[in-house]
């Protein structure tokens, strides 16, 4: 299983895996930021937090921040 989601402007992606632990999260716009949760509620906490994190790390030392590429579109389909 895999969700997709968007937190302050990034797409991240949290992913079930039969391993330890059991949640992945990947930002694929940075891929500099890794993290995980032994569940899907504590992968998305610790994503946000993580992203918070070094987007605070990057204001803290002036250093650049790359523009997100990816966006969460919702698209209709006939049903």
């Amino acid at each position: 299983m895999k969700t997709i989601h968007e937190y302050r402007g990034f797409v991240f992606t949290i992913e079930f895996v039969a391993k330890d632990p059991a949640w992945v999260v990947d930002f694929p716009d940075l891929p500099e930021i890794i993290t995980s949760g032994s569940d899907l509620d504590e992968a998305f906490h610790n994503a946000c937090e993580a992203l918070d994190l070094y987007l605070e790390v990057k204001a803290k030392f002036n250093e650049p921040v790359v523009q997100p590429k990816r966006r969460i579109q919702i698209v209709e389909t006939a049903g």
